[in-house]
């Protein structure tokens, strides 16, 4: 006897036959097929899975660490964390507006990363996702 899961799905009970396994299976099936993540057929999405967040970084923020490497310090926005974020990093501004760059990132804290760069008169764009 199939039992039924949180979000409405049938699990087969240990000697299920074909009667009762293959509709529970094309059930299933069905359920995949139309669920929307809305929180009640399926688990919900937070919304900053879905959607990006993006953050400047200022040209005139950079500190010399050594030999022409510039570091700055940057939090994350709200709901975000380095561990979970995934960021990239664009120019913005100047002759390189809108390419992507890539940089060294250390953690910080769980919502404070250090960005390095090796020219302080770049200004960044962070999308966050």
């Amino acid at each position: 006897m199939s039992s039924t899961t949180t979000y409405g799905y049938k699990l087969p009970a240990n000697g299920d036959r074909g009667s009762t396994f293959f509709p529970d299976l094309e059930h299933n099936i069905s359920r995949v097929d139309g669920h929307t993540h809305d929180g009640s057929d399926s688990a919900l999405i937070p919304a900053k899975n879905i959607s990006k967040s993006t953050q400047d970084i200022a040209s005139g923020s950079w500190v010399l660490v050594a030999g022409g490497h510039y570091r700055q310090l940057v939090t994350t926005p709200s709901g975000y964390t380095v561990d979970s974020s995934f960021m990239k990093f664009y120019f913005n501004g100047g002759s390189f507006d809108g390419q992507q760059v890539f940089l060294k990132v250390e953690k910080a804290s769980s919502t404070t990363y250090y960005v390095y760069i090796n020219d302080n008169t770049q200004a960044l764009k962070v999308v966050y996702g």
